[in-house]
């Protein structure tokens, strides 16, 4: 029985933000999402004298969440298999996982799970540039993938954190490494800021299923159809300014979007206490914007800033606050 590697192979995936569209892009409007380059999640398949004692996969799973371990129940590990397992598929390793000696697989994440930032896309991505690094190795695919194919592979990986369906946002803004035009079902548009931006956001620690907000979003159609359709066009056509906002460097008006979304989310119900007392607090202390991204029902706020925020690590507690710069196209 082989190792799947002799050697340390590591990946690492960015997390990511929606910043306008929220369940308006279920319904067909355009989201604008973007990777967040300085929070990211790292997968490390150790080599095997790192794995000598190891007598299953089940025990091949170590957790490090902002340096935190945390031990993946049994649920989450079979879940962690299963994923590996097919991305190893899609990359042309047909054997079941169970052929290749175990070996510790090592998961170290900035990004919190189950907020709203990506985290399991992130993980699918990792599983699939891990599986790419082993095909090649065993020469099962010849060449890379493309970035298509990454993200084709990665959101198939993904489906299985979402009860059998994901949107491909998430894998889609990932794999971006940058901001994108998203629109369910067309091709991937790349947007390219022309001027440089903060983004701080802060883990509300609540937690709302998205399946649960989307379901709640197309009751309101069917008791409030007008106010809610009303609503889901109107966040609509402010994603479409915010792209022209974005492309022109007009910050102050891609925040007024930004803002006005907020408003049509809270009308859709899909907004918390806490989050609008996040939002006030954020723009007390200068955000030029501040709205919930994702889902809604806890999860995370997104401040906008026209400099870096360092203010803010006087204001939250370090384990929820995340700070990242949106450098302009071409300067990084």
């Amino acid at each position: 029985m082989d190792y799947l590697s002799n050697s340390l192979l590591k990946a690492s995936a960015a997390g990511k933000a929606i910043l306008i569209g929220e369940h308006s892009v279920v319904y067909g409007y355009k989201a604008i999402a973007m990777a967040l380059p300085d929070v990211r999640l790292q997968i490390s398949l150790l080599p095997p004298d790192a794995s000598k004692h190891m007598t299953s996969w089940d025990e091949a799973w170590q957790t490090l969440i902002k340096g935190q371990i945390i031990e993946p129940g049994q649920n989450i590990t079979a879940l962690l298999n299963k994923a590996f397992h097919k991305a190893l598929s899609l990359c042309g390793l047909d054997n079941d996982m169970q052929f290749y000696k175990p070996q510790s697989i090592l998961v170290e994440s900035e990004i919190p799970l189950g907020g709203g930032m990506g985290s399991s896309a992130a993980i699918s991505t990792c599983f699939v540039k891990i599986a790419e690094q082993i095909a090649l190795q065993k020469n099962k695919i010849n060449k890379k993938l493309t970035i298509e194919q990454q993200i084709e592979f990665a959101n198939e990986i993904d489906c299985y954190f979402h009860f059998g369906k994901a949107s491909g946002l998430d894998v889609a803004a990932v794999a971006s490494d940058g901001i994108i035009e998203f629109i369910k079902g067309a091709p991937l548009k790349y947007l390219k800021n022309k001027k440089e931006f903060w983004l701080a956001l802060i883990d509300t620690k609540e937690r709302g299923e998205t399946a649960t907000m989307v379901a709640g979003v197309a009751k309101k159609i069917q008791t409030h159809p007008l106010e809610t359709k009303k609503c889901l066009e109107i966040l609509g056509i402010l994603a479409e300014d915010a792209v022209t906002h974005i492309t022109d460097g007009n910050v102050i008006e891609l925040s007024q979007c930004l803002n006005t979304a907020q408003i049509q989310l809270n009308q859709l119900g899909v907004s918390t206490p806490n989050i609008e007392e996040i939002i006030l607090k954020l723009k007390s202390q200068g955000a030029l914007a501040a709205k919930l991204t994702g889902a809604g029902g806890g999860g995370l706020v997104l401040g906008l800033f026209a400099n870096e925020p360092n203010q803010l690590y006087h204001e939250f507690d370090k384990d929820s606050l995340f700070i990242t710069r949106v450098p302009a196209h071409g300067t990084e």
